[in-house]
């Protein structure tokens, strides 16, 4: 259960507002989050709850009457991420002065002045603290070569950008990463999966594919096979995000089948699949996941600068992008790079909807973020399987395309770009518009 510390400034008085009140319209609001309260009036109050919550992910706190700056900024400045409520008179004076000054310094705090402290709009900034939450508590599960194993567990000071990415995601975000070399996988999970099991789950998929043209039905069973170990060994480590390397382990030439299928089964199950391990994907698919239930889709993009067209592609995407718990839109199961590659899908995505693409840079701390309309659909056995055809301000895009957040965006539909900039205040985060 996702705990929340609602931290009372002053006294609370009942013919204007009681703490009770506010407990009540959160708990009705989010019922299944623990809010714990606490009343801070002065600093010995204020440093106990800091020892008290030490491993809170954030806090909420209401400000309801001018405070003592003392007290005020020494919850601000404990680097804590913070929702900070205040009412218009009474917690204007703490807000202009000590909020402001907070935030400017860089700390993780996203204010919020209004009469109507307990507004919808006020109490729907909540579910940035338990999105912040499910995030910090996440666990992924890389299944790679042993030697980039070496790199990612050291972080030496002149290691490489992917195992500095991995070292930033645990100390901005305290994701738990689980590293398993591909021999010990092959070797505990993928070669003892049942082969009844791996055909059943084959003949799942082709079944509720709209069509099947892969010439190859043996790789579609590799697939279900690799799927089945790999939830096994999330099973194991207790992990809910699962990175397969796809591209190093298969090129090792120690496991020929390839995650897509089974990627799009994980989203039903409460996994989150990252694609290819890029690490620089994992924020923006579990800002998708935990703040607005949408599955991402990890892609290249490409940019036609002269239609004002993207082209988002890769070989799997989500078949519920909204989030839904059954399949919301039809694939086919194919071959894809020209023949070469087996156990695709090309997903028919939704068009006539906005989309929100977003890529991070986990050493940097950058966010960059652009919105398009999905409107239509390219089957090709070409370059990768799924292709969604997007309109938007490519030009643009293209011009302020923030390169050190590498090649790969993640696509989610909806426009959501005020959140997303919301909630990077909590998280600390620098947000880049590239349109």
């Amino acid at each position: 259960m996702v705990n929340i510390p609602v931290v009372f400034l002053g006294f609370f008085e009942s013919e204007f507002l009681s703490r009770d009140d506010v407990l009540r319209v959160l708990k009705d609001a989010y019922p299944d989050v623990e809010f714990k309260p606490y009343s801070v009036s002065n600093v010995d109050e204020a440093l106990m709850l800091l020892k008290s919550e030490a491993d809170a992910s954030g806090f909420l706190i209401f400000n309801v009457r001018v405070m003592a700056q003392g007290i005020v900024r020494t919850i601000l400045k404990s680097g804590k991420p913070i929702l900070y409520v205040a009412r218009t008179m009474e917690g204007s004076p703490n807000f202009l002065i000590d909020v402001a000054d907070a935030v400017r310094e860089g700390y993780p705090i996203l204010g919020v002045v209004t009469e109507d402290v307990l507004s919808k709009s006020v109490i729907d900034k909540v579910k940035y603290l338990i999105a912040l939450d499910k995030i910090r508590r996440s666990r992924v599960l890389l299944v790679t070569a042993r030697n980039l194993i070496s790199y990612m567990n050291w972080a030496f000071p002149n290691a490489t950008e992917v195992s500095r990415a991995v070292a930033e995601l645990q100390r901005r975000f305290g994701l738990t990463f689980i590293f398993m070399d591909l021999k010990e996988f092959i070797d505990k999970y993928y070669n003892v999966v049942d082969s009844r099991d791996a055909e059943d789950w084959a003949e799942r998929w082709i079944k509720t594919a709209s069509q099947f043209l892969d010439p190859s039905r043996i790789d579609v069973v590799k697939a279900a096979r690799l799927y089945l170990a790999m939830k096994a060994a999330l099973r194991d480590t207790g992990a809910n995000v699962m990175a397969f390397d796809c591209i190093m382990n298969v090129n090792t030439g120690l496991i020929d089948a390839w995650p897509c299928l089974g990627y799009m089964q994980f989203w039903y199950e409460d996994i989150t699949p990252v694609c290819e391990a890029d690490v620089y994907s994992i924020i923006p698919l579990l800002i998708g996941k935990y703040l607005f239930n949408r599955p991402g889709f990890v892609n290249d993009p490409g940019v036609d600068v002269v239609n004002g067209r993207f082209i988002y592609w890769h070989c799997y995407a989500p078949t519920n992008p909204h989030g839904l718990s059954r399949p919301e839109v039809p694939y086919i199961i194919t071959d894809a790079h020209g023949g070469s590659k087996h156990a695709s899908i090309h997903v028919k995505l939704p068009i006539n909807e906005p989309v929100t693409v977003m890529g991070f840079n986990p050493i940097t701390g950058v966010l960059s973020i652009h919105v398009a309309k999905a409107v239509d659909n390219i089957y090709w056995k070409q370059l990768c399987a799924t292709k969604l055809v997007a309109s938007g301000d490519a030009s643009k895009v293209a011009e302020k395309w923030v390169v050190d957040n590498g090649y790969h965006r993640v696509l989610i539909y909806g426009d959501f770009r005020s959140e997303v900039k919301e909630f990077a205040k909590l998280l600390g985060v620098k947000v880049i518009e590239e349109d």
